[in-house]
C-alpha cells in the first residue's frame, strides 16, 4: 500500500481547524449546533443546510478556478477545506456513538504533523 503523507496532513490541518472553528461556532458542547440553528431559522432540514454550504463552496470555486480570478480573501485551498469539512462535517453528523465510543476517542491522541 502507498503511503500518502499530504493526505494524512490535510486529515491533521482538518481536526486542527476543526478544533478552532468549533470554539466559535459550537454552543453547549453541541458541535453541530451552529448547522441545526440554521436549519431551524431556513425551515429545512440540517441535511439541506449541509447540502448548500457544499453547493457555495463549490460555486465559489468553479468561479475561481474557471476564470482565472484572484481569491481576494479566501484561497482556493481554503475553499477546498472549508469544502472537505462540510463533507466529513455531514458525515459525522449522522454517527452515532456509544458512551465507550466517544470515551475511546476522546482518549486518543492527536496525529502528529508529517513532515
Amino acid at each position: 500500500m502507498a503511503a500518502n503523507p499530504r493526505f494524512k496532513q490535510q486529515l491533521y490541518n482538518m481536526a486542527a481547524l476543526h478544533d478552532q472553528k468549533n470554539n466559535d461556532y459550537a454552543h453547549d458542547n453541541n458541535p453541530f449546533s451552529n448547522f441545526e440553528e440554521a436549519a431551524s431559522s431556513a425551515g429545512c432540514s440540517v441535511d439541506t443546510v449541509f447540502r448548500v454550504l457544499i453547493g457555495i463552496k463549490l460555486a465559489r470555486l468553479k468561479e475561481l478556478l474557471g476564470s482565472g480570478k484572484v481569491a481576494n480573501n479566501e484561497s482556493v485551498q481554503d475553499s477546498r477545506m472549508d469544502l472537505a469539512m462540510y463533507c466529513a462535517l455531514w458525515a459525522s453528523y449522522h454517527i452515532t456513538l456509544s458512551y465507550d465510543e466517544r470515551q475511546l476517542l476522546s482518549s486518543m491522541p492527536m496525529a502528529p504533523a508529517c513532515v
